[in-house]
């Protein structure tokens, strides 16, 4: 993804060798992927790392991903999209005849309704990514002087 390469390339220009941003960046990359909301879903994160959650840019690409595959249920669709199809063999957690849209919704908070908006969320990620590698290019310098 566009942004996880800005995101390199500030951990680049912000640190004084490869080495320490690889690091950095593996760092980083790990929690995000901790935190994006598929495993533990979004709504088992504890309340106290949901800021997490909330902050992590994979959450977004992932609930576009997942809300164009299996949110889409049209109500005046004809049903044989993958998210109005009615769950079977559900354990008795899970509410009878949930639509596998209302799974998603519920389990993972992937909501088709909010694509757009998870779309705009991922564009400011990779501007604020890009601007703060800039600023860091211009005014970071690890030269011996």
């Amino acid at each position: 993804m566009l942004w996880q390469t800005y995101l390199g390339q500030l951990l680049a220009y912000l640190l004084p060798t490869v080495e320490v941003a690889t690091i950095f960046g593996a760092l980083i990359e790990t929690i995000f992927f901790l935190f994006d909301g598929f495993n533990p879903p979004g709504s088992a994160i504890p309340h106290g790392y949901k800021w997490l959650y909330h902050f992590t840019p994979q959450q977004y690409t992932l609930a576009i991903v997942s809300s164009i595959v299996f949110g889409d249920c049209p109500s005046d669709g004809d049903g044989s999209e993958i998210g109005c199809t009615v769950m079977t063999d559900t354990p008795p957690t899970l509410a009878e005849g949930l639509t596998v849209k209302e799974y998603v919704e519920s389990v993972f908070l992937m909501k088709h309704s909010e694509m757009w908006r998870n779309f705009g969320i991922v564009i400011a990620f990779i501007v604020f990514y890009r601007a703060l590698a800039l600023l860091a290019l211009r005014f970071v310098n690890h030269q011996k002087k």
